[in-house]
């Protein structure tokens, strides 16, 4: 079987990527520009409810996974915390707290011209266990009102006290919306944000689905860079298009049977956020014919599917189903489903200094797997914004010794 690697990028729709985040980001500066409402928010919000509202939803933790990609986070952690904030804080929040404490949010030397202020802030304690104090003190800076969705951990399926729990906070939310936003809710446009966010993440899904496919088509700096969309975008009709083309491309490649590196002979999973600042580490591990083609960040924290038959159980299901509200047994419990479906040799867990969250149980998760599926584990530490807590040296050497594990295992 053929397994010719393209030059670049695996799929030539993922060119678009760039231009998208660069739309978003202008289109939000244009949105404040004409007098309509910005929202700050954090992963994990009820997106679809922002763009249905008319609300422009802006990501500062996307502005600082940006900051980290150009290599410039470690000057703003280190801003936040000479002004007092620890680094054992959430890099995300470090670097965005630098911007705001040192030359401001609308400094022209940072990436699209900076960030537009916010004319309110909405986060949830569903992803971080620090968001709430991050955004008490962005709000005692720009003072603007602040709400915080509540939700509770979950099994699956999700229980019923849970889902009206959930829903309860966001009926509180939309009236406080059109008070402090001078916006109104419209059950036929949500619903139409609804639909549109369910069909981009179904595509999505169908795409990741793809790369159980042997050769897989596309690995996980690629697509890493292709998630951006689905972060802060369903509910309009941007990331159909983008996609739809990705998946197009993504299953020819499987039906000609190209993969995205040559003579693919190892597959691994990663569990956790990317450290932004070097995706390098997939590329260099591609080199060697390895791949990663499974990743729990791009599987179980942004999307999700609804039935729309019942579409505000449906929201809400969606909202609670992510990796970051999962408990250890049921994240246990998924990764024993979905290693064998994408036929993965080994796991690499990311012991991320900054989300602490998300590393909740990888330790029970490796010896799990271990012992069920004889699939073996690696652990590198590092953090997902801030370079300080990498250790080039230390992690090449681990990731070798892994990979000669691997390749003796497959003799």
């Amino acid at each position: 079987m053929s397994t010719q690697t393209k030059k670049g990028r695996a799929l030539n729709s993922s060119y678009q990527a760039g231009n998208i985040l660069k739309e978003y980001w202008e289109d939000a500066a244009r949105h404040q520009a004409e007098g309509r409402p910005i929202a700050w928010v954090s992963g994990n919000v009820p997106i679809e409810l922002f763009w249905s509202m008319g609300v422009f939803p802006v990501y500062p933790e996307n502005y600082s996974a940006i900051i980290a990609s150009i290599q410039r986070a470690q000057e703003f952690c280190e801003e936040a915390e000479q002004r007092g904030f620890s680094n054992d804080l959430c890099s995300y929040s470090r670097v965005n707290l630098g911007i705001i404490l040192g030359k401001g949010i609308k400094d022209p030397g940072l990436p699209f011209g900076g960030i537009p202020r916010p004319d309110m802030l909405i986060t949830t304690r569903i992803p971080c266990l620090i968001q709430v104090k991050w955004w008490e003190a962005v709000r005692e800076f720009f003072k603007v009102p602040l709400f915080v969705v509540d939700a509770t951990m979950i099994d699956l399926p999700v229980k019923e006290h849970q889902r009206q729990h959930y829903l309860g906070q966001i009926r509180e939310l939309i009236p406080i919306m059109e008070s402090k936003l001078g916006v109104r809710f419209q059950e036929d446009k949500f619903l139409e944000a609804l639909k549109l966010s369910d069909e981009a993440a179904g595509l999505w899904l169908d795409l990741l689905d793809t790369r159980a496919a042997v050769p897989s088509p596309v690995g996980s700096r690629e697509m890493c860079g292709n998630v951006f969309p689905l972060v802060a975008m369903l509910g309009s009709s941007r990331p159909i298009a983008f996609f739809k083309q990705l998946l197009e491309e993504a299953r020819e490649c499987v039906k000609a049977g190209k993969g995205a590196v040559e003579n693919e002979k190892i597959r691994l999973g990663w569990d956790n956020i990317p450290m932004w600042y070097n995706l390098k580490f997939f590329s260099d591990v591609e080199d060697q014919n390895i791949i990663f083609t499974y990743e729990t960040y791009l599987k179980y924290v942004w999307g999700g599917r609804m039935d729309l038959s019942d579409p505000w159980t449906a929201f809400a299901n969606k909202h609670l189903d992510v990796w970051l509200n999962y408990s250890i047994d049921q994240r246990v419990r998924t990764l024993l489903s979905d290693i064998p479906k994408f036929k993965l040799d080994g796991f690499v867990f990311h012991e991320n200094h900054s989300c602490k969250r998300f590393a909740m149980g990888q330790k029970d998760a490796a010896v799990a797997i271990q012992e069920k599926l004889g699939v073996p584990s690696l652990f590198i530490h590092s953090d997902m914004a801030d370079p300080r807590a990498f250790s080039e040296g230390q992690s090449r050497v681990k990731m070798e010794a892994f990979i000669e594990l691997l390749q003796a295992k497959k003799k």
